[in-house]
């Protein structure tokens, strides 16, 4: 029977390509990107490498990409930055 996954929203099947990609730092170089020993140094190197990658896909700069944890932390992040514009606006 051919499996039909209709809940995309919660999770998603990784492609083949990502995986790949990213299974060196599932067991390998899984350090904490926000430490200052090597292995959390590698991460971040990753990872301001991948920031760079989706600027350049969608034509913004680097600064403006934010990766999340999760939803409820997309969810906020998006909350927060609307407030703070808003905020903005009104005191100028």
């Amino acid at each position: 029977m051919k499996i039909r996954y209709f809940d995309n929203a919660a999770t998603t099947k990784v492609k083949e390509e990502v995986l790949q990609e990213m299974l060196p730092y599932f067991n390998e170089k899984y350090g904490n990107a926000s430490s200052l020993y090597s292995i959390g140094r590698i991460s971040k190197k990753a990872i301001e490498e991948a920031r760079k990658k989706v600027a350049n896909l969608i034509g913004c700069n680097s600064n403006e990409i934010y990766f999340t944890g999760c939803g409820s932390e997309s969810d906020n992040t998006i909350i927060k930055g609307i407030a703070y514009a808003i905020e903005k606006k009104e005191s100028t």
